[in-house]
């Protein structure tokens, strides 16, 4: 096991918070979705009684909170889907200088959600004040920090489900149990934690780094359809219940995410999680971008702006155990598998025009699209209705089975010859650029258009 400098320092700043009288202000980032894990877009995100920080989720559920004051906040998030309310909650830990990233909120009908609240003790019984207790959820976990009478409550659950749920404090072994969630009920469950011993920490294994390209456009729309229709053929892609889900923001005509997922692993001492990212082996050594402070994760977003198209960055992964030795230096466990990504540029159909009206009895419906560097295969994806979760491309019909909708670079053109195609109908076409193993991506926008015969 491997002692970390820096990951003490960064934890001692959260020990230490409160102690400054001043009123400071940070930012807070994450994702908010359903309990499935689907993303909503549109949401509103806000901290109560603070008017200023307040956004709304993009099209993939992503936000971005500014004017967060600091120390443990309290984010809501809601939205109407299908004229049901949905609310959600989660707690954030905020500082000036360290943008708190990952805050992801999992939102439910107001109706149908239920609570967790109790205790958690030392074995002699005493309340183990700053405990953080977590209960795993779609993307990430809900939060609640326990006071000093060791009191902690989970709100805002969806009903009906078990959960796992992890109280957590360092110095002290993880105690994780599962816990039904009635709606409209609160359950009673208090923890016991024993004190930590030495234990060597296992280095997170299968770390994976998935990267996406997608139309800035995207960004400026507060049209909530459009946003799920492009969440709907990212999880086509996906082909996995695991969502994807955070974009970073560039200074170009598009958007780029990398999101890494790794196996999650019980440990008694999992107090956490280290990030780092490099663009070299020694940048990747120093550069840890982040702590997660969640023994339950298996997933994190990079959200930094900085991120660049056709720039090549090294990930790796450390966890962080609870126990602290007495010189208080902070434990992790050797570094995980090295997981690489390499976003591409942006991808753009060229033909047909939005909205174009194609005369078959004159030409035949072409669809071409600007090249991507090192994209191994195109797929081309036609819609015969808006896309959406529960629709389904018309073609190619099997996607495992694509036929000529897949275009094997450096081609960027494909003539139709599907199913027909229903004069003065409305049809919807996307073009995506894959590398073989799929670990890279890039979306077009979406373009309408119809046929006349």
């Amino acid at each position: 096991m491997k002692r970390f400098g820096f990951w003490g320092v960064l934890l001692s700043v959260f020990w230490l918070a409160g102690c400054q009288q001043e009123t400071k202000f940070g930012v807070v980032s994450g994702t908010v979705t359903d309990v499935d894990g689907n993303p909503v877009a549109n949401a509103e995100v806000y901290v109560p009684n603070s008017p200023e920080a307040r956004t709304f989720t993009l099209h993939n559920g992503t936000y971005y909170l500014t004017k967060v004051p600091e120390k443990f906040t309290e984010i809501r998030a809601r939205a109407e889907i299908n004229g049901v309310e949905y609310t959600g909650r989660q707690i954030a830990q905020v500082f000036e200088d360290i943008p708190a990233k990952s805050v992801n909120i999992m939102i439910a009908p107001r109706n149908r959600q239920g609570a967790v609240e109790g205790y958690v003790r030392d074995p002699l019984g005493q309340p183990i004040e700053g405990a953080r207790v977590f209960a795993g959820g779609a993307l990430s976990s809900a939060m609640a920090v326990t006071d000093s009478r060791g009191y902690y409550r989970l709100e805002g659950l969806p009903g009906g489900y078990d959960y796992p749920i992890v109280a957590s404090a360092p110095d002290y072994e993880n105690d994780k149990r599962t816990v039904s969630v009635v709606a409209g009920q609160t359950t009673i469950f208090s923890f016991t934690l024993n004190s930590a011993v030495n234990r060597p920490m296992n280095a997170p294994q299968n770390l994976t780094a998935t990267a996406w390209t997608m139309p800035r456009s995207l960004t400026a729309t507060r049209n909530a359809a459009l946003r799920r229709a492009y969440d709907s053929i990212k999880a086509l892609i996906d082909g996995d219940t695991k969502p994807r889900r955070a974009l970073s923001r560039a200074d170009t005509g598009y958007w780029i995410e990398v999101d890494l997922s790794w196996d999650y692993a019980e440990h008694p001492n999992l107090l956490g999680y280290g990030i780092y990212r490099g663009r070299n082996q020694d940048e990747l050594t120093q550069n840890s971008i982040a702590y997660l402070r969640d023994p339950l994760a298996d997933f994190f977003a990079d959200l930094d702006p900085a991120l660049q198209p056709n720039i090549t960055y090294y990930y790796e992964v450390v966890t962080v155990s609870s126990y602290f030795p007495p010189d208080d230096s902070l434990i992790t466990s050797p570094r995980s598998n090295r997981a690489s990504a390499r976003p591409f540029t942006e991808i753009q159909i060229t033909a047909p025009r939005p909205n174009a009206v194609v005369d078959l009895r004159a030409e035949a419906l072409t669809f071409s699209w600007t090249p991507v560097e090192r994209a191994d295969y195109y797929l081309v994806l036609i819609y015969d209705r808006f896309p959406d979760y529960q629709v389904q491309p018309y073609y190619p019909a099997d996607l495992s089975n694509p036929g000529a909708a897949k275009v094997f670079a450096p081609n960027t053109s494909l003539v139709y010859t599907g199913p027909a195609l229903s004069p003065g109908r409305t049809y919807y076409a996307v073009v995506l650029a894959l590398t073989s193993d799929r670990s890279t991506r890039a979306i077009s926008q979406l373009v309408p258009f119809q046929i006349v015969r």
